[in-house]
């Protein structure tokens, strides 16, 4: 691999502090165990032969991590973008990068037990959780549902039995309010109670001189109650009720367009401020509205000494409207509309034995999901038409329900080596119906609405798919504080049909199942006293008939839209992870990702102008896989006095360049790649449980793209860039 010269220092930062990281002068504590919960059962972080990263509820704090995308930021080769509210998530460059809300991703998100698979409801506001935890590679032996990519698990803090909570308020630029609290109370004997919430509001960060107002406006809030039975000393019984509600009525992150035809679009529009990140120009609606409810029930229940059983029953209801001015300019070239409604009830049942040297789970998942989706599109209202602006209307729903057993067995096979066997087999039934219609005068106020005009016929679709998947794996302890392990999985992602905003019958495709077999071996260490933890990992996929999105450029016009089996890829990459207490009261991490992800034989649907042909995308970068990450922390914790202390972090995150499409398409990208600087400063009492913390984010105002969109056709690529620097202070007091 190489790495142009941003990415290189990077690098050497990197190893610079991995040499600091191995002094062991002064140290007197220790790395924090974690707990996490990656094989359905309670583990040390470092006895599970699995790639995870596990984020504490005081690290998501102290990074400033606002909503659930945001951990793409500080965890290696996770990468996290949104189009039209729909997240587009990568792990080691496996993901989707579907606009349409109709999409299915190969990331299971988790909130709780419960996976959550409308994209709309992914995106969540994160509060009063107890961690987070990232699995890389396939999920699916031991996880309800199944994943090629790998699994986000979201855990709230459960009440305990004990009286306590915290409440914080914040303030910063652009007139940031922010207000969260918990609380938990005991009931009666064994059953306690939490209550949650979150309010965060904030200006926009932009100016649109469009309409002379303020852009990208942030107005957010969600609650949560838990109630929990488990009896103070009895493992036996464990009942947690939980429900929440969650809102946002925030603006759409709206583009810079930067114009292909000597500045300018085909239509002759200027962005008046290029490449500054301040100044917006756009006259269509900006919306990023969603509503979200969800009820969970878990029940654990011990059978004997040796076995457990457990069920999971989710329910979940999303709706969504998102409004985007895609070309980010004052005229009417590609504005779009997403209206999604999603109702899903799952059920899991799990029994687990542990005993005699063999760890085995055994479990049955079922789901029902209920999706209905309306789009508008103006794509090209500037032209001129008979009887004014003609947009493209979409309507679609989908019905999906899956039915899947699993199971995965641990034997110990000696006092230090371990064998590990899983296997699942998936019935998914998708049934569809879609049709595109041209409405004259739709967005035109002074011409009456003229009859719809089918474009794409309405048509009903469904097909069943089928897959067994499968993961062999073996872990060894080569000391007491060094495993080393390895595993090959088989991962599969259902088939699904394409209905989303598309112009022609032949777009409306069905793509069959995509499968990745996953080779990965690691280390996971504690060193020097338990002041030096470092786990590396590497990994190599296989994928074949992967399911891509194709914004392919004709040339004649609008451009096509398909979603289609892209042949095979493979990938390759490392990870690295390290934390360490070289001296006393100083803490230092380091997360390093290293990924080579490319198509293999994939002949795309674009036709190159030059030949007249269909284009090779063969050997090209996978969308949202850049070489390189890193994220990097310093914290230095020490009393100023018997009562007061001080806390100084630090945190730079780097991202190497990445491409928003399959032509690996330099104006496609992020354009190189880019590092953002965090610091924090906080004081407090700790026998009074107070904190008051300044910080900044993006300290050094660094402009860095995030997303960008193919109008090439327009004469235009729209530009999404990244939050601007931000400060703040905030003061949370605990009870």
């Amino acid at each position: 691999m190489t790495f142009r010269k941003g990415a290189r220092a990077a690098l050497a930062l990197s190893l610079l502090a991995a040499t600091a990281l191995t002094s062991p002068a002064g140290a007197q504590e220790a790395i924090e165990e974690i707990v996490v919960m990656a094989q359905r059962r309670a583990q040390n972080l470092q006895e599970v032969p699995v790639s995870v990263t596990a984020l504490g509820g005081e690290q998501l704090q102290e990074s400033g991590l606002s909503n659930s995308l945001a951990i793409g930021d500080i965890v290696p080769n996770l990468e996290i973008k949104t189009f039209g509210g729909v997240p587009n998530i990568f792990i080691r460059g496996v993901g989707n990068n579907d606009f349409n809300s109709s999409s299915v991703g190969p990331v299971s998100i988790y909130r709780d037990d419960v996976a959550v698979a409308s994209t709309g409801s992914q995106i969540f506001s994160l509060f009063d959780l107890d961690r987070v935890e990232v699995l890389r590679g396939p999920q699916g032996t031991l996880f309800g549902k199944n994943t090629t990519g790998g699994a986000i698990v979201y855990i709230s803090k459960l009440p305990d039995g004990a009286q306590e909570g915290y409440f914080r308020l914040g303030y910063g630029r652009f007139n940031l309010f922010e207000a969260e609290g918990a609380a938990s109370m005991p009931l009666a004997d064994g059953l306690s109670a939490r209550v949650s919430g979150i309010l965060r509001r904030r200006d926009g960060e932009r100016v649109n001189l469009a309409t002379d107002d303020r852009a990208i406006d942030v107005d957010e809030g969600a609650v949560r109650a838990i109630l929990r039975y488990h009896p103070d000393g009895d493992h036996d019984v464990d009942i947690r009720l939980a429900a929440g509600t969650g809102r946002d009525r925030s603006d759409y992150l709206q583009p810079k367009p930067d114009g292909q035809i000597n500045g300018a679009d085909l239509f002759g529009y200027r962005d008046p401020a290029p490449g500054d990140v301040k100044i917006l120009n756009f006259n269509g609606d900006s919306r990023n509205h969603s509503d979200n409810d969800w009820v969970s029930l878990t029940a654990s229940f011990s059978l004997s000494d040796t076995m457990s059983l457990k069920s999971i029953t989710g329910y979940d209801k999303g709706d969504v409207d998102n409004r985007v001015d895609v070309d980010g300019g004052p005229k009417r070239i590609d504005q779009i509309k997403f209206v999604t409604g999603t109702e899903q009830k799952s059920q899991e049942l799990q029994v687990a034995y542990n005993g005699g040297g063999i760890q085995a789970l055994i479990g049955a998942f079922y789901f029902d999901e209920d999706f209905t989706s309306h789009s508008e599109a103006d794509l090209v209202g500037e032209l001129t038409f008979a009887q004014g602006a003609v947009p493209l209307v979409t309507d679609a729903t989908r019905r999906n329900k899956s039915y899947a057993i699993f199971g995965q067995t641990t034997v110990n096979l000696a006092d230090d080596l371990r064998l590990t066997g899983g296997a699942r087999y998936t019935w998914d039934k998708v049934d569809a119906t879609h049709q595109g219609h041209l409405i004259p005068g739709f967005f035109d106020a002074n011409i009456p609405d003229g009859a719809p005009i089918a474009l794409v016929p309405y048509a009903a679709m469904g097909d069943t798919f089928k897959a067994s998947s499968w993961r062999l794996a073996a872990d060894y302890d080569v000391t007491k504080d060094v495993m080393a392990y390895g595993s090959v999985t088989r991962g599969f992602k259902s088939g699904n049909f394409n209905i989303g905003i598309i112009t022609s019958v032949a777009e409306r495709t069905k793509v069959d199942p995509e499968f990745l077999t996953a080779y990965e071996v690691g280390l996971k260490t504690t060193l020097l006293d338990r002041r030096l933890r470092a786990n590396i990992a590497a990994f190599l996929y296989d994928y074949s008939d992967l399911q891509v999105l194709s914004v392919n450029q004709q040339g004649s016009g609008v451009p096509t839209l398909g979603l289609d089996n892209a042949a095979d890829a493979r990938i390759k990459g490392i990870e690295l992870e390290l934390t360490a207490i070289p001296v006393d009261g100083l803490d230092l991490g380091l997360n390093l990702g290293l990924l080579d992800a490319q198509y293999r034989n994939y002949t795309s649907g674009a036709i190159d102008p030059a030949t007249g042909r269909p284009r090779d995308f063969s050997g090209n970068k996978l969308p949202g896989a850049p070489k390189f990450t890193l994220s990097s922390f310093a914290q230095y914790s020490t009393p100023l006095t018997a009562t007061y202390h001080a806390a100084f972090r630090a945190e730079y995150n780097y991202t190497a360049k990445k491409y928003y499409n399959n032509a690996q398409d330099d104006l496609v990208s992020s354009r190189g790649g880019h590092g953002l600087l965090n610091l924090r400063v906080a004081l407090s009492a700790p026998e009074s449980d107070w904190e008051l913390a300044l910080w900044g984010r993006n300290v050094t105002d660094k402009a860095y793209i995030v997303d960008a969109t193919d109008l090439r056709d327009f004469g235009l690529i729209p530009l999404y860039y990244g939050e601007r620097a931000t400060w703040g202070v905030e003061f949370t007091q605990r009870f």
